[in-house]
């Protein structure tokens, strides 16, 4: 009986490792943690959840990401070469899935919210500018090559989708908008910036000027880590109005800790981990506060 379970183990788990690796080559594990972002953020306002936003949320980032994975091809064959490997000789089909996913999403947000439509417009403007040299023009060199650029781009497309979106249907108590942009923005910079470390040598190959390239993978953890102790601050400022998830806010701020000092004292780069721990992080706070939600609101049941 023991040499059957074994067997069926071993049979059993390449399968579950190809389905993950599956859904990071391919954008979708990352639209998935997008969603659970936005839920997340609903949550936070105190709003009613949006589904038809939340199929939007996931459209757009797994178009935006897809279009990324034709554009990075070359830092990806160093970086990332599973992701080469998946896009190679798909690429028509991949940019033809990723169009009509963001047409898409676009129609869902005007049919929710006219204003939801101009706001999941964000990403795709800035992730155009980032990726293509389109102001070649006037003098100025592709976002992508200017340090900084990067990050910033990348962390206000999701924190504005994320902290906006909801903000259409609140009414008055503008003030948790102070807390929660920031929040996003930070945190999504700061997953970025993770990134980078890990894609170093490709970057760094491929001239692409992010935070580690240029001031090294030590010094670029003693920035998150500064910007990680700045959420706490903010965290602490805004408690009493967030009372309520405080203790799954909190649980965040140390998660954050924890993976910037792994991951930047981490030798081998290509671990699936990064994905599965960074990106997951949504996951995780979206499952805690489902269930905290789901408490509660059993105590004021009974």
């Amino acid at each position: 009986m023991g040499i059957i379970i074994s067997k069926s183990r071993r049979a059993y788990l390449p399968r579950i490792g190809d389905i993950v690796s599956l859904l990071m080559v391919s954008s979708l594990f990352l639209s998935i943690s997008s969603v659970l972002m936005l839920y997340l953020s609903f949550l936070l306002f105190g709003v009613a959840l949006k589904p038809i936003l939340l199929c939007a949320m996931f459209l757009v980032v797994y178009s935006v990401y897809s279009l990324n994975r034709l554009t990075d091809q070359e830092e990806d064959a160093v970086n990332a070469p599973e992701r080469s490997i998946f896009v190679e000789g798909h690429e028509r089909f991949l940019l033809a899935v990723a169009i009509v996913s963001y047409i898409a999403a676009l129609v869902l947000g005007w049919i929710e919210n006219p204003f939801a439509a101009l706001i999941l417009l964000f990403p795709i403007i800035t992730g155009i500018a980032y990726s293509k040299n389109i102001f070649s023009a006037v003098g100025i060199p592709r976002l992508k090559d200017i340090f900084l650029v990067k990050s910033l781009v990348v962390a206000s497309s999701w924190a504005v989708c994320a902290a906006f979106l909801p903000v259409l249907y609140l009414s008055g108590n503008f003030i948790k908008l102070g807390f929660i942009f920031p929040f996003f923005f930070i945190k999504m910079f700061i997953n970025t910036a993770l990134f980078d470390v890990r894609d170093v040598k490709g970057d760094t190959l491929n001239g692409v000027k992010t935070i580690p390239v240029v001031i090294g993978i030590k010094r670029t953890r003693q920035v998150l880590l500064i910007l990680q102790s700045l959420l706490v601050v903010w965290l602490v400022l805004f408690s009493e109005i967030f009372s309520k998830y405080c203790v799954i806010l909190t649980v965040s701020m140390i998660y954050g800790y924890l993976y910037i000092l792994y991951f930047c004292n981490k030798n081998d780069h290509r671990k699936m981990s990064w994905d599965v721990l960074v990106d997951g992080e949504w996951i995780i706070m979206s499952v805690g506060v489902w269930i905290y939600s789901g408490i509660d609101s059993y105590l004021a049941f009974i």
